[in-house]
């Protein structure tokens, strides 16, 4: 699945309405947050990303902790998720412990990232209105179909699309605030 992200510049009023417009079916509410580790021999985030993530509202079909290592490969304002590896787990301790275990040589810990949002589906898209901890609202758009995703972020004031990851956007913005 392709994915992109969006920084809007619309109003809570506006999103319901081009929700409703586009006939979007709500699927769930979500919150959590990552811890994210860096990769020590200075890959970027997004080249290879290891996180716990730690759900305090989950309506997926998951467990509520999870180890994931991924690859995102990014062209044309849409990444693809590689998936290296995807853990559940029942507590963060368990967690924590795995990292410990299998990835202190490789990697470290960088910071925290906290998500709350809803999860919205059509025939053609999947998308993710999210409030990020000290960072603001965005919206992030899955399909199969670069076009697909085009078509529908047409329908938003787009602010800005990105270009990497959040964990290595919220990286970077973490390295500036500690200069």
């Amino acid at each position: 699945m392709l994915y992109a992200r969006i920084l809007i510049n619309n109003s809570e009023e506006e999103i319901e309405k081009i929700i409703d417009n586009l006939k979007l079916e709500k699927k769930s509410n979500f919150s959590f947050y990552d811890l994210v580790y860096i990769n020590k021999n200075g890959k970027s985030i997004t080249d290879d990303t290891l996180k716990i993530r730690v759900y305090n509202l989950n309506e997926w079909d998951s467990k509520d902790v999870l180890v994931i290592r991924k690859k995102a490969i990014l062209t044309n304002g849409a990444k693809e998720d590689k998936v290296l590896l995807k853990e559940e787990f029942d507590t963060l301790e368990e967690a924590e412990k795995f990292v410990l275990e299998k990835f202190s040589n490789e990697f470290k810990f960088a910071f925290k990232l906290s998500k709350t949002g809803k999860e919205y589906v059509s025939s053609t898209c999947r998308v993710w209105i999210e409030d990020i901890e000290n960072y603001g609202k965005s919206i992030e758009i899955g399909s199969d179909k670069q076009y697909n995703i085009d078509k529908l972020i047409s329908n938003f004031s787009v602010v800005e699309r990105l270009q990497k990851s959040i964990p290595e956007v919220m990286y970077e913005k973490y390295l500036q605030e500690f200069k």
